[in-house]
């Protein structure tokens, strides 16, 4: 029940019709008067309120002297054409009244409900609300497994972001080409944590292709942080749209310690495998050729089962022979810190991390996670790190003073700190379900855009 939980919540109703508001704002305040929440309806209302940038001011001072910092906002609306875009980086919750059945807007935090009366709608709101829809997320049950990697790869289609549409002033005064994402995430008061900037494809292939030839390793010290689908994620970006200009990405299983993680299963018989491809290397001959996702410009090079350990030698000739082929070579490693004398798993990540442009660190929010982030950070001779952060779904954990104080410190020794929604239990569904990830989780499909426009940005080591 959210009766149960401290967090208080800001309800603010949206519904365009003045007497529609009234009436459902009464209703929640009636229904909901036991639980820690303020019902308002703010002077503009409907798509407006996120769309429209000439009320943004007035908003803004709205917004400062009515609703408490610490209230998690929930918001009640009108189902509208375009409305479903605006949610990804909303800090909050959101109902939206539908009159007719069928598809409407989807998101993963956002609850649409048919009623033919806006009565019906709002008890419906208070209903759900008050039985604990909105309950923050149990602990993940370790027993269902989430979907394997190259199940996402499969899954996966990439899509182009929405074109510039429109322009408003820049902050000095000139005027820009803006997309309604981007007008919104100057609007940070209003709404929370601060939307995704949109990179259109042209211009994250252009950076990568730049950049020249990268090679990407994602390495942790401890599991269960997202380091595989992190890899599979950016490598499925780095694809779609190096596929736009004639070049290519690959992705690369160096996880000797489990090679079913990259799920085989899936994979057409005589798939090449890295053992494979590195026998053929060694031996002076044409490598099989690799298995490729769903996205055309993506190549996908899983590990044996009976992969055991690899030298210095044999890392580099596979390096060198991707770097030939592809614009972006994303590596997966195992669960170690590199050391050249710490076994099978640790040598190779330290092999890996000798020949890497761009070290990415995945990170949830735990201390154990934070720690095992700065005792990668803390070894010597790395590359530049991007840190892929996990980010809790409670503002009072992303608050935190202990949380901000150990992003503070990771920031200070990697090149950047990249934000992703833990979208866990929508990756799972649409594993369950067969779906494309980006249908269960837009924003998570965004942020993996982000993550690799960041590693584009690193500087090459030769000018560090």
């Amino acid at each position: 029940m959210l009766a149960e939980r401290q967090q208080r919540f800001a309800f603010i109703v949206l519904l365009v019709d003045d007497v529609a508001a009234n009436t459902a704002a009464d209703i929640i305040q009636h229904c909901l008067a036991s639980l820690a929440i303020s019902v308002t309806t703010p002077p503009v209302r409907g798509l407006a309120f996120f769309a429209d940038p000439a009320h943004q001011v007035a908003l803004d001072r709205w917004w400062a002297e009515t609703v408490d910092p610490q209230e998690l906002p929930v918001y009640i609306i009108d189902d509208a054409p375009g409305l479903e875009g605006w949610f990804a980086g909303v800090d909050g919750e959101c109902f939206v009244h539908r009159l007719t059945s069928g598809e409407g807007v989807q998101h993963d935090r956002v609850t649409a409900i048919h009623a033919d009366t806006v009565e019906a709608f709002a008890f419906q709101v208070a209903d759900r609300f008050g039985t604990g829809v909105l309950d923050a997320s149990p602990p993940r049950d370790p027993r269902i497994e989430t979907p394997m990697p190259f199940d996402l790869l499969a899954a996966m289609p990439t899509a182009e972001p929405p074109r510039p549409t429109g322009t408003v002033p820049d902050s000095d005064g000139e005027r820009s080409t803006s997309t309604p994402f981007q007008r919104l995430a100057r609007r940070t008061r209003v709404l929370g944590r601060p939307r995704r900037r949109t990179i259109a494809d042209s211009e994250l292939a252009g950076a990568l292709m730049r950049r020249g030839s990268t090679v990407v390793v994602v390495g942790s010290r401890k599991g269960g942080v997202g380091k595989s689908s992190h890899a599979a994620g950016m490598a499925l970006v780095a694809g779609g749209v190096l596929d736009t200009v004639g070049h290519s990405a690959v992705v690369v299983d160096a996880n000797v310690a489990n090679p079913d993680a990259w799920g085989i299963l899936n994979l057409p018989q005589g798939a090449a495998t890295v053992r494979e491809t590195v026998a053929a290397l060694s031996s002076n001959l044409e490598p099989p050729r690799p298995v490729y996702a769903t996205t055309p410009a993506l190549a996908c090079y899983p590990e044996a089962r009976e992969a055991t350990e690899y030298s210095r030698a044999e890392v580099g000739l596979l390096a060198s022979y991707l770097r030939r082929r592809h614009t972006l070579i994303v590596v997966d490693l195992c669960n170690r810190l590199p050391d050249v004398t710490g076994g099978p798993e640790s040598a190779l990540a330290a092999y890996w991390l000798e020949l890497a442009d761009v070290l990415v660190l995945p990170t949830a929010s735990s201390k154990q996670d934070f720690h095992g982030v700065l005792d990668f950070l803390e070894l010597p001779d790395l590359p530049e790190a991007v840190v892929a952060y996990i980010e809790p779904r409670s503002r009072r954990n992303r608050q935190h003073e202990l949380t901000q104080r150990y992003l503070s410190q990771i920031s200070s020794r990697a090149f950047r700190v990249v934000p992703l929604p833990d979208a866990a239990d929508a990756v799972r569904l649409a594993g369950m379900e067969g779906l494309p990830v980006d249908a269960a989780s837009r924003g998570l499909r965004d942020a993996y855009r982000e993550l690799t426009d960041a590693v584009a940005s690193v500087p090459t080591r030769s000018t560090r």
